[in-house]
């Protein structure tokens, strides 16, 4: 899964570094052009959710927006926790070929993401359900932050 999710990130034109630093990573714009910063000592799927968590902020152009407080700050990385949460089950589904009864809760335990975005996964899994088998997903979550 990494080395297809660094590809695709190259084919965006986005730089990837890694580094020694606090935190999992970092997007930013340094001459023009895009870097993501990446802390080396990150395992495998923990640099793959940092890269498409920061790639999400480089797609949502979150660098040229102005936050002016926490509740939009907050918004843009639920905003990017989607995106990585998204593109992770697809990649997954293209894998694993996801059916009806394909167990999420063992996709949570696996990605070992906070528990907040557990609403956020299962939300994603029933339209990638939905999608492939036209059923209506049998309900939607409501999002919380903490």
């Amino acid at each position: 899964m990494l080395k297809k999710i660094i590809r695709k990130i190259k084919d965006l034109g986005i730089d990837i570094e890694y580094d020694y630093f606090d935190g999992h990573g970092f997007f930013a714009i340094e001459n023009d052009k895009p870097i993501l910063f990446i802390d080396e000592r990150l395992n495998e799927i923990e640099t793959s959710l940092t890269l498409l968590h920061e790639t999400a902020h480089f797609l949502n152009e979150d660098g040229d927006k102005y936050i002016t407080n926490h509740f939009q700050n907050n918004n843009l990385e639920f905003e990017a926790n989607k995106y990585m949460i998204r593109e992770v089950l697809k990649m997954l589904d293209e894998k694993y070929d996801f059916t009806t009864d394909t167990n999420y809760q063992q996709i949570i335990d696996n990605l070992n993401l906070p528990y907040h975005l557990d609403g956020v996964i299962i939300d994603e899994f029933n339209s990638i359900i939905s999608d492939k088998f036209g059923m209506t997903p049998y309900c939607e979550t409501d999002y919380f932050y903490e």
